[in-house]
């Protein structure tokens, strides 16, 4: 069995990641201080597939006991964006040790290159060697407080895509470790490890425009002003994409390159009429849900940083991005 050591038990990601994986991996949940209490004090709980809620009873250790001695094979890091600093915490432990190869699995078109650059930071030169692989998650993980508990909710099967970003060797063992628990994997050559970043950004943009308005994907789709904002923005980052010589791909359930072909093609007065069609297809599982705010500047708003570097407007982009965090202001401000 692999060694996996998951960082970030107690967020959404990592629980899920960490409760899949126990039966079939050698795996250990790596997580902060305030988890770690209420994973003790037996409060934080699974509900897959709408099924009896399931007690997290794995095993996990605090951040700060993690060390080099425990010789892991694969570093997952789950937590949010940004990965540069947690990336370069813990692989500092392993400068005269074996070197774990590093997965990481963050939404947006960030976290490879500044994997990269962290452990260029650690290993100088010998950082290229190191094992990374990039995975995108497809599954909507939501969570909940109810009584002091923590419930962490996802629908099965779990479905991925990765791929072997930079690294000696191939990642063969790890993928049929995800099939052995029942994951939907689909992997990808080390030559489209951007372009997973690049598709599951497509599909993150998705409702960002309606819920910057507050509004769930179905209930923004139904505003023609704000629908027609969702396509626009779509429209921009495919530019951007393209401009940045990169494409999109299709994955098993989620046709992006057919998607961004379709919306790129399309225009927006032919799409109107048959836009509650959309919502419905694209938000089947996320049902009245909004979308979450809180990586705002790695959705619209590393559009908008990518644009501005290879010379692409992205008005509308950045119309979205200035309110969310105009909002998110007034609520801190509160």
């Amino acid at each position: 069995m692999e060694k996996i050591a998951i960082v970030g038990v107690g967020g959404r990601t990592g629980t899920m990641f960490t409760y899949e994986l126990r039966h079939f991996a050698n795996v250990l949940g790596v997580t902060k201080e305030e988890h770690m209490e209420l994973i003790a004090q037996k409060k934080l709980y699974i509900q897959r597939k709408k099924q009896s809620f399931e007690l997290f009873d794995c095993k996990v250790i605090k951040d700060s006991d993690f060390e080099a001695g425990l010789a892991p094979d694969i570093v997952f890091i789950t937590t949010k964006n940004p990965v540069y600093n947690i990336v370069k915490y813990y692989f500092e432990k392993f400068k005269n040790e074996k070197i774990p190869a590093l997965f990481i699995s963050q939404n947006g078109i960030n976290a490879l290159s500044e994997a990269r650059q962290a452990l260029k930071e650690v290993f100088g030169k010998e950082a290229e060697n190191i094992q990374i692989i990039r995975c995108i998650l497809f599954n909507p993980i939501d969570s909940g407080h109810k009584e002091n508990n923590i419930y962490i909710r996802y629908s099965l099967p779990i479905r991925i895509a990765v791929s072997k970003a930079q690294g000696y060797g191939d990642i063969k063992k790890i993928v049929e470790t995800f099939k052995s628990a029942g994951f939907e994997v689909s992997e990808f050559s080390e030559k489209n490890a951007k372009n997973l970043e690049f598709s599951k950004l497509f599909l993150n943009l998705i409702g960002m425009a309606s819920a910057s308005h507050g509004f769930s994907i179905r209930d923004g789709f139904k505003n023609k002003e704000i629908f027609k904002e969702e396509v626009q923005a779509l429209k921009e980052y495919i530019k951007v994409v393209k401009k940045s010589h990169g494409k999109f791909l299709n994955f098993s359930h989620y046709p992006v390159k057919f998607l961004s072909i379709f919306i790129e093609l399309t225009p927006i007065f032919f799409l109107m009429p048959v836009r509650n069609i959309l919502s419905g297809f694209i938000s089947k599982e996320r049902g009245g849900k909004l979308k979450d705010l809180d990586e705002i500047s790695y959705y619209n708003g590393g559009v908008v940083k990518l644009g501005k570097k290879i010379g692409v407007e992205t008005l509308i982009n950045e119309k979205v991005y200035k309110r969310v965090l105009k909002g998110l202001e007034k609520k801190h401000l509160r």
